[in-house]
């Protein structure tokens, strides 16, 4: 009788054990459709926002500069300190990506 007893606890602890992984999977499945879910709305919502992009034209505004402010702006080095300035940018944005190197910026 005690060995029928000891058996069917065991059958039980597996039984509760199976229902807890159950439920645990699916939490876990609900958490990844969400996730996917939220991703493809992301990706949507950038895909729409690329057309609104379309009519704009950068060379157009470039040529549109009148030739005494490109000549001044050329003469006065504004395109190297322009680009200097983009690229100290980039590297500060780059070192802030790597951990313990955020020296109180």
């Amino acid at each position: 009788m005690l060995s029928w007893f000891a058996q069917t606890w065991e059958d039980a602890k597996m039984f509760m054990y199976s229902i807890l992984l159950t439920f645990y999977e699916m939490f876990r499945d609900l958490l990844y459709w969400l996730m996917e879910s939220f991703l493809d709305l992301t990706i949507v919502i950038l895909n729409g926002l690329g057309s609104l992009f379309d009519g704009l034209d950068v060379s157009s505004y470039i040529n549109s500069i009148p030739p005494s402010a490109a000549y001044f702006a050329s003469a006065s080095g504004l395109g190297q300190a322009t680009g200097m300035i983009i690229s100290a940018l980039t590297i500060r944005f780059l070192l802030q990506l790597i951990p313990f190197v955020r020296l109180g910026s």
